[in-house]
């Protein structure tokens, strides 16, 4: 009976003994796990960062690049980002237990939070007045003349934004671009004549490098007897030494890069001239036709004195230069030559390579 009595009394004391434990292990909490947040970006003001209340960064104004260990009790906790010196929270995210390498990218230009930023490059020539670009609505930049400028565009991942350019003082939209979040580099390459903006305008090397390559658009500065037609410009050779009366040589077969009135830019390859002594020079044509663009070629438009002439490759010199690609305007001129008193129409051109390299 006694040695029933004790079994009993150890096994209870067992018992009690493991529940206690087992007790006492439920109670304990969860150790803190540490994590390491790295926060990187860019703000236009100075950013405060708290965690559990307490501030964990200031950095300075410009480049985000904060990295700090982290303690992290039960499933998760907050991290909140304000303006320093403020109360207003702009940016709550969730700290978690795992994984231990946790990152967060965030841009702020003074009124909202962004995740993403992206570049964008805008090179480009405003042949006259103010142009003035717009990021949603709001004004970004303005310029005149040369035009060369990197962006840096703050957008959510998954959205876009909308550039747009507007000649300053008027509300008409000239061009819109659509910002992709995805795309890291973008670019606006444009020319402005002070009207109307061409897009996409670059310089193309020539594929064989021997040749040069030359992309232009035709301006008449001859509005009322301009015909309102596409044009040819028609190529000719000629020696340098050569009296600017000097007829040229038209390339044959013949070559002729045809100018949209719209004003849109057209390309071709000029091949190897015979020699360093020679240079290229040009008629410009009704599309098509051996015939000038204007309606009339008599008086008042041309002297009377110096009658109309074809110009057979006398004016609208082009320098030559081996795998080099140029960027020209090319506007209508009326020649008057002394010499054999006639008039000979060519065109004036107007070299902006230098500002699309």
């Amino acid at each position: 009976m006694k040695l029933k009595i004790f079994t009993l009394f150890f096994f209870s004391a067992v018992v009690t003994l493991s529940l206690s434990c087992r007790k006492a292990e439920l109670l304990q909490p969860d150790p803190a796990k540490i994590i390491q947040l790295n926060i990187t970006g860019a703000s236009d003001v100075a950013l405060e960062y708290l965690y559990k209340d307490s501030i964990i960064a200031t950095p300075p104004v410009g480049s985000i690049n904060v990295k700090t260990l982290l303690s992290v009790k039960g499933e998760n906790a907050t991290l909140k980002v304000r303006k320093k010196g403020t109360s207003e929270i702009l940016l709550t995210k969730t700290i978690t237990a795992i994984p231990f390498d946790q990152n967060i990218s965030l841009f702020y230009d003074g009124t909202k939070i962004y995740n993403s930023a992206i570049s964008l490059i805008v090179k480009g020539f405003a042949l006259s007045g103010e142009i003035e670009f717009l990021l949603d609505g709001k004004l970004l930049s303005s310029g005149t003349s040369i035009i060369n400028s990197n962006f840096f565009i703050l957008i959510d991942k998954g959205t876009t934004r909308e550039i747009t350019i507007r000649k300053k003082g008027t509300t008409e939209i000239l061009f819109t671009k659509t910002i992709e979040s995805e795309i890291a580099r973008q670019n606006i390459d444009f020319f402005f004549d002070g009207t109307k903006i061409t897009n996409n305008v670059k310089l193309t090397p020539p594929a064989n490098p021997t040749n040069m390559m030359i992309s232009a658009k035709f301006e008449t500065i001859f509005a009322p007897q301009f015909k309102n037609v596409d044009v040819d410009i028609v190529f000719y050779t000629k020696p340098k030494s050569a009296t600017i009366t000097t007829a040229g040589t038209k390339v044959t077969p013949e070559l002729r890069l045809t100018l949209k009135k719209d004003g849109s830019f057209n390309s071709i390859e000029l091949p190897a001239l015979p020699g360093p002594d020679y240079i290229y020079s040009f008629d410009v044509f009704e599309s098509g036709t051996n015939n000038v663009p204007y309606t009339t070629t008599a008086s008042p438009f041309v002297n009377a004195a110096f009658p109309f002439k074809q110009n057979e490759g006398r004016y609208g010199a082009i320098n030559f230069e081996a795998n080099a690609s140029k960027l020209f305007i090319i506007k209508d001129t009326k020649n008057l030559a002394s010499t054999t008193r006639s008039t000979y129409f060519s065109g004036a051109i107007t070299d902006l390579s230098e500002y699309f390299r």
